[in-house]
């Protein structure tokens, strides 16, 4: 999904690739935890989407995600936290 969203110029952004039987594979998921299967999936394309258009070479979240499970939390952290100047 996230290589398939592309920057947007207009507000608020229209979602590109979320439909609502996305959620049905992970519906048991709801019983748990504090937020909706659907809610998640929205609120990570929505930041997927703000990247694309900030940044239209960035990676970081779709770097954030891949590494999830696969390398340990410290560098996953780590790679979310912006290393820009004040």
């Amino acid at each position: 999904m996230l290589s398939q969203i592309r920057p947007v110029n207009s507000f608020p952004p229209t979602l590109q690739f979320f439909k609502p039987e996305h959620v049905e594979p992970f519906k048991e998921l709801d019983k748990v935890g504090e937020f909706t299967v659907e809610f998640l999936l929205i609120a990570i394309e929505l930041v997927a989407i703000q990247e694309k258009t900030n940044y239209p070479t960035g990676t970081v979240t779709e770097n954030l995600y891949k590494n999830f499970g696969v390398k340990d939390r410290f560098s996953v952290i780590q790679s979310s936290v912006w290393k820009g100047k004040k």
